[in-house]
Formats: C-alpha cells, sequence, structure tokens
C-alpha cells in the first residue's frame, strides 16, 4: 500500500492530468461545434452537385471525358483521411484498419491526408506516393484544390485505373463511421451512395421531407449541352469532384473533434474516479494512523497511571 505522502503526490499529478483532459474537452467541444455546422451546412450543396454529377453520369457516353472512362490498364490508388493529431479515441484505427482490409495483398498506392495516415503507412513500408498535411481545423474549399487537382491528373495521365477513397463520415456527436467510396471512374452507383451517405440520421438536416419523397426521382434529368458536352463536363467534372472531396475532409474533420471532445470527457471522468479511489485509500491510511497514534497514547497514559 502507498504511504500518504506517495498517495497525496499520486493524487496530484493525477489532477493535473484531469485538468489538463478537462481544458481539452471543451476546447474540443468549441471546435466540434464549428466543424459540424460548417459540414452540415455544405451538405445540402454538395448533395445537390453530387445529384448533378450523377445524372450527367447516367445520360453522358462514357467516352467523352476521361473523368468518365472505365480501364483496366495501371495500378489502384487509395486516398486516406485521417488527423494530423492523436488523442481522439479509436477514430484513426477505424479508418485504418478500413483502409489495411482494402490494401491486403493487393499493390495499391496510398495517398495520405493527415499526418497518422502518413507515418502509418510509411512505417509499414507502404507505397505513399503523396501526403497533404496541416489542413487545419477550419478547412477551406481551395485546401482541397491540391488533392483533388493531383488525382485527377494521376488518373487522365492513366497512372491509375481507379481510385478510391477512405473516410470518416459524420452520423452524430457519438457516432463515426469508416466507409470506403469511388472516387474515379465516376459512376452512377458511386455517386448515389455517396449522396445517400451525406444526410445525417438525426437532426434538423435528416428531416427535409421534399428530399425524400423526390429521392425515387433523381438521376431522371435529361441535359441539353451548349456549346457542347465535352466543354460542359470538361469545366464541371473537375469541379464536382473537387467538392466531393471537399466534403469528405469537412466530414472527417467533424468526426475528428466529436471524437476528441468524446475521448478527453471519458478521460475526464476516468481520471476523478481514480482521484476519488486513491482519495479514499488516503483517508483510510490516515485514519488509521491516527487511530494507531490515539491507541498508544492511551496506552502510555494508562502505563504512567498505574
Amino acid at each position: 500500500m502507498l504511504s500518504t505522502r506517495e498517495t497525496k503526490l499520486k493524487i496530484r499529478s493525477i489532477n493535473n492530468t484531469k485538468q489538463i483532459t478537462k481544458a481539452m474537452e471543451m476546447v474540443s467541444a468549441s471546435k466540434m461545434r464549428k466543424s459540424q455546422l460548417i459540414a452540415l451546412s455544405s451538405r445540402s450543396y454538395c448533395r445537390n452537385a453530387l445529384e448533378i454529377l450523377g445524372n450527367l453520369s447516367a445520360h453522358t457516353d462514357y467516352n467523352l471525358h476521361p473523368l468518365l472512362k472505365k480501364s483496366t490498364a495501371g495500378k489502384t490508388a487509395l486516398l486516406v483521411i485521417t488527423s494530423d493529431k492523436g488523442l481522439c479515441g479509436g477514430l484513426n484505427s477505424s479508418v485504418l484498419k478500413k483502409a489495411q482490409r482494402f490494401l491486403d495483398g493487393k499493390q495499391i498506392d496510398v495517398v495520405a491526408v493527415g499526418k497518422k495516415g502518413r507515418d502509418f503507412f510509411s512505417r509499414r513500408k507502404f507505397s505513399v506516393v503523396a501526403s497533404f498535411t496541416g489542413i487545419g481545423d477550419s478547412v477551406k474549399i481551395d485546401d482541397a484544390a491540391p488533392i483533388s487537382e493531383a488525382l485527377i491528373d494521376w488518373y487522365q495521365e492513366g497512372k491509375y485505373s481507379s481510385i478510391t477513397a477512405v473516410y470518416t463520415n459524420f452520423l452524430s456527436t457519438l457516432k463515426q463511421e469508416a466507409v470506403v467510396r469511388q472516387l474515379l471512374p465516376i459512376s452512377i452507383e458511386g455517386v448515389k451512395e455517396i449522396v445517400a451517405g451525406i444526410m445525417p440520421e438525426r437532426g434538423r438536416y435528416s428531416n427535409i421531407e421534399d428530399e425524400k419523397k423526390n429521392a425515387k426521382f433523381l438521376y431522371s434529368y435529361e441535359y441539353i449541352y451548349e456549346p457542347s458536352a465535352e466543354s460542359v463536363l470538361n469545366t464541371l467534372l473537375p469541379s464536382l469532384l473537387h467538392i466531393q472531396i471537399y466534403h469528405m475532409i469537412l466530414e472527417a474533420n467533424a468526426s475528428e473533434h466529436s471524437s476528441r471532445m468524446v475521448a478527453m470527457k471519458n478521460a475526464t471522468e476516468s481520471a476523478q474516479k481514480l482521484i476519488d479511489a486513491l482519495t479514499l485509500s488516503f483517508n483510510k491510511v490516515r485514519q488509521s494512523a491516527i487511530t494507531k497514534e490515539i491507541s498508544e497514547i492511551t496506552a502510555g497514559s494508562e502505563a504512567l497511571q498505574q
């Protein structure tokens, strides 16, 4: 059993850790609300943009644009979106496990967004062809431009036959899900899957009745291209793919801060439980010492009276 001095030092040390985790919890809560607002407010725009992309894919000759063409030549690339920092629970590990299952036994190049993914795959000798770090908490749409431009250039050059993304989809404050989505070639099935995951499970953004009623009519529009389908697609498809990647980063960012807030809250509560247990142990030891001293004083007093 620890002495009273050792117990007091340990309680003080844990209390200092508790103060740190409590501060981190409050900071993460503030960042989480801001990230959620950005991610959720962009969902409607991203949903409509992806619906346009789906309609174009469904009613366009796939030979009109390189981003629509399916190819068997070239390798596969995997875009892995993780955080730059840790202390966010199992968020990064769930993404990396999903990515590892996708990479298992295959010759696939990794494009890492975030230090955690970059370091993880570099240590394990995977082929990390590019990494993007330091995007920050307040993600702007221009921050995603280097990523989308690099992926588009590589795909159009024929370096890759397909490009897939693994990221964390924000479902609620307490629930985030690692998902795998195909980016290139653009397909109607892939777009439908992404659009279906944009709306949250609960909250005000989940109760958009018009979108639910009209969901069966999505991807049914006919387009007349002016001046030509090729010129429209050359401008529209890269822009929509850029929006898609930007939205994935927003989802991952909101998920990161939510997960970190919950992790720090759990750490603070665990520290308090440990402090309570040590305080109880300290009080028992101190009470035992006091009782022993009283017994010795009483015994000495009685011996003097005899």
